[in-house]
């Protein structure tokens, strides 16, 4: 991740990755090779081994973190009191005592801070709430997402470790209960049955799976699955049903994006027809990525609106917080605030 944050950055008019800082100097120094010369970049970037001594170098205006989310709180807070503005990858952080760490520190510094909840870039994601806003559906009932693949492998193996990862839920499914939360409003309650308790305990190997129901304060129930052991390649979904219609989305049709209206008075159904995800969605300059830094970067330089605020991040932290509780207690859990 860190790698697509360097070369989306590498391609946005009027920047330059300055540094780049990684545990393993020989894969800095092979990503900076990469960036020389791309746009704006001049020359090689700076290469370090610690993160701390990158945060000194005086031309760095903003820092991508992109770390396993359990050192995200402390390069966070570095970054902040060296009045970096930051953009850290999702999820935000695995207890919410550290979330409102990393708030605190950002706002202190006055510098700008958000969290990578990337989906709300995603085209069929981001028409999906766009439909639902508009009453395309009606009043939302029911929704199901789905999100996985293979359980994914570094040098280090930490997504094999919850104690860094959090697991299926807070690495994978937080996307959709992010997602989840901007359509359909604040989650109440959570039930969650998986397996990460048991990878967390050595009873599993690189196997992960969760299915979570959501209780929004809206009135609106959402099913949430989240897979690593799905090796047929990585997959999402969703539906939504309303007493308006239907919205279904599934990455592994050709129309990616479908909508259906209500059943009429005279039994017919009418179909609003499917709405194609355009190739040119996957070229450089229109990837979601691309268009979360240009994002970012647009709000430091002109002071918009954030896509995701950091209590927008904690919020989805908090609904994964208490799915780990629900699938260690088997009871459901009141979501806190």
């Amino acid at each position: 991740m860190g790698g697509t944050h360097a070369r989306c950055w590498s391609r946005l008019p009027g920047a330059q990755v300055v540094a780049i800082a990684d545990m393993q100097a020989e894969k800095a120094q092979a990503l900076a090779a990469r960036i020389a010369g791309t746009s704006g970049t001049d020359g090689m970037p700076q290469v370090f081994s610690r993160a701390e001594e990158m945060l000194s170098v005086r031309e760095i205006d903003i820092v991508s973190v992109c770390v396993p989310t359990s050192a995200h709180r402390a390069l966070t807070e570095a970054a902040a009191t060296a009045g970096k503005h930051i953009l850290c990858e999702k999820p935000m952080a695995l207890t919410l005592e550290d979330c409102d760490a990393m708030i605190s520190a950002a706002q202190k510094a006055g510098v700008v801070f958000t969290i990578g909840q990337v989906v709300r870039h995603f085209p069929e994601y981001a028409r999906a709430k766009a439909l639902v806003d508009s009453g395309a559906v009606g009043a939302p009932a029911a929704v199901r997402v789905r999100r996985g693949g293979d359980f994914p492998r570094t040098d280090t193996d930490w997504y094999a470790d919850p104690a860094h990862s959090g697991g299926v839920i807070f690495d994978l499914m937080v996307h959709d209960l992010d997602w989840l939360r901007w359509c359909f409003g604040p989650v109440t309650r959570v039930y969650a049955r998986g397996l990460t308790e048991r990878l967390a305990a050595g009873e599993l190997d690189h196997i992960d799976y969760a299915l979570l129901t959501l209780r929004h304060e809206s009135g609106v129930i959402s099913h949430a699955e989240g897979t690593w052991a799905d090796p047929s390649g990585f997959a999402t979904a969703f539906e939504i049903v309303g007493d308006g219609g239907m919205l279904e989305h599934d990455s592994r049709r050709t129309v990616t994006l479908t909508q259906a209206l209500r059943t009429t008075e005279s039994g017919g159904r009418s179909s609003g027809g499917g709405v194609t995800v355009p190739r040119s969605l996957l070229a450089d300059d229109d990837d979601p990525y691309f268009r979360q830094i240009e994002s970012f970067a647009g709000t430091v330089r002109n002071g918009t609106p954030l896509i995701v605020t950091p209590e927008e991040a904690r919020a989805a932290a908090a609904i994964a917080l208490a799915a780990r509780e629900s699938l260690r207690t088997g009871q459901a859990v009141t979501v806190e605030a």
